[in-house]
């Protein structure tokens, strides 16, 4: 996702929105390309963030398993065919 779609699908009509709602909420935002650019910050600048550092663990560590397991089975067509494969293995 580019920054710009990120802003006007994401952020402008569902983020800010919920953020106005709950005075007290804190985004969090990682390190992700369309995060750390300058069009999206600017669409935070009124909303709490949490500071993420540069060289920070991931905080999902299943999201490690995801690109060995795109690798091993492939693109599948349906979810049939995916519960196949894992059953396969």
């Amino acid at each position: 996702m580019i920054a710009q779609g990120y802003v006007h699908d994401i952020l402008q009509p569902h983020v800010l929105p919920l953020m106005r709602r709950l005075q007290e909420a804190i985004f969090q935002k990682d390190n992700a390309r369309p995060h750390t650019v300058r069009v999206s910050q600017n669409c935070l600048r009124t909303v709490t963030t949490l500071p993420w550092p540069t060289q920070s663990p991931d905080l999902f560590p299943i999201d490690h398993i995801w690109d060995p397991l795109r690798r091993r089975f492939g693109h599948s067509t349906s979810l049939i065919e995916l519960e196949a494969r894992l059953q396969q293995i």
